[in-house]
């Protein structure tokens, strides 16, 4: 792929190697990352990403230097997308980890970073008029602790889980906690509506700590309507009126089907229009 990638601040050429077998990245998983969606030299939810892989970080117990700062991060990202012409509508995905060395004795526990950017389509955030098949992954469980809301580099559960998605024709699988609760989707948040009610679950229950879930929780709450925070099961969730799922990059997404159970899409289309819409337009 031609372009450009940023390596602790350095441009390479696309498909350059910069980590070698030692890297505990490789080996272990050992960091975060997140995924950003750039619309005209700008970012959309920057504080809340920004908030979010700080504080990963922090929980990771990286040391990190002066001067890296969300203001050093942002500008290197949009750079990048200017670089590779990917301004007006972009996705940009920055990995944090360690360095080298085993489990017990890490080189370093500075952070090291890798920026990639990819055009997306102008049209990447509309509503989709066909709703999503979803399943549930019956394999393995989501644990809750203190590592179960970042976006971290050790994603096994969640390829695995799309794997089954598409093996079995659905766009889209569910994980489940070691409570047998709904956790989250493979790359999104749960939202559903019941009564006219919005309703997700809470972070408690494993689940990444998506920042447009928090955008949209914090949308409502000065509203008569607050989203309420709910653990639910599987069959509960098949009884809801609608159902959509949530990220970054795409916004909001419609989920049609859970099984053999279908769901509307009235509600669904007004929040859209009100929230996702202002948000990337």
């Amino acid at each position: 792929m031609p372009g450009f990638f940023i390596y602790n601040g350095k441009y390479f050429p696309n498909s350059t190697p910069v980590i070698g077998p030692d890297s505990r990245a490789f080996r272990y998983g050992d960091g975060i990352f997140e995924t950003i969606r750039v619309v005209n030299g700008k970012i959309p939810l920057r504080d809340y990403h920004f908030r979010r892989c700080f504080n990963g970080m922090q929980v990771l117990g990286f040391d990190l230097p002066p001067l890296f700062s969300k203001e050093m991060l942002e500008k290197e990202m949009i750079d990048l997308c200017r670089k590779n012409k990917h301004l007006s509508s972009a996705r940009v995905r920055i990995c944090f980890f360690r360095g080298d060395g085993g489990i017990f004795d890490p080189i370093s526990h500075r952070p090291n970073y890798i920026i990639q950017t990819w055009e997306l389509p102008e049209n990447y955030t509309e509503l989709n008029s066909n709703g999503l098949e979803l399943l549930v992954y019956p394999e393995g469980r989501k644990s809750c602790d203190l590592f179960s809301n970042l976006k971290s580099n050790n994603a096994l559960l969640y390829l695995m889980a799309a794997k089954y998605a598409k093996d079995n024709k659905c766009n889209e699988a569910l994980i489940l906690n070691s409570a047998e609760m709904i956790a989250d989707a493979t790359i999104a948040n749960i939202f559903w509506i019941k009564g006219g009610q919005l309703f997700t679950n809470p972070l408690t229950d494993g689940i990444v700590a998506g920042v447009m879930r928090q955008y949209i929780i914090n949308y409502f709450s000065y509203t008569p309507k607050p989203v309420f925070l709910q653990s639910i099961n599987e069959v509960q969730l098949a009884d809801a009126d609608e159902i959509f799922l949530t990220n970054a990059l795409y916004g909001m997404r419609w989920a049609g089907a859970l099984g053999n159970n279908r769901f509307g899409l009235n509600l669904t289309r007004t929040l859209y229009r009100d929230i996702i819409g202002p948000l990337f337009g």
